[in-house]
This record gives structure tokens, C-alpha cells and sequence, in this order.
């Protein structure tokens, strides 16, 4: 499994069922749109402290992010 992939797929189906574009959850991780576009395309590799800042911004449990 493309770890990178699957956790950017989620990503990005938690920021549309907030109806939130890149730049606000962005924003609301305190990242650079650049980094949250590269994480759900599936080419950046975020740390954990990372995810739990989207995770929180996303209002949803880190371990959905990998689900």
C-alpha cells in the first residue's frame, strides 16, 4: 500500500466534507499551501506532529487520517 497516497486521499476527503479549500486548512495547520497540496497529492511525507496539526484542524482523530 502507498501509505503517502492513502493518507493524502483522507486528507482531502475530511477538508471537502469540512468544505474547506487547500489554503484554509492550511491556514488552520498553520503549513504552506504548497506542503498541504504536496501531502494529499501524495508527495510529501509529513511527520507525525504534522498530521496530528491536520488531524486537529480537521477536527478528526489522527489515526482517521490512516484508516
Amino acid at each position: 500500500m502507498d501509505w503517502k497516497a492513502h493518507v493524502g486521499r483522507n486528507i482531502l476527503k475530511f477538508r471537502n466534507v469540512q468544505g474547506w479549500s487547500q489554503q484554509t486548512l492550511a491556514n488552520e495547520a498553520n503549513l504552506s499551501i504548497r506542503f498541504v497540496a504536496g501531502v494529499e497529492r501524495g508527495e510529501e511525507n509529513p511527520s507525525l506532529e504534522t498530521l496530528i496539526a491536520i488531524a486537529d484542524a480537521l477536527q478528526v482523530k489522527p489515526a482517521q487520517l490512516l484508516d
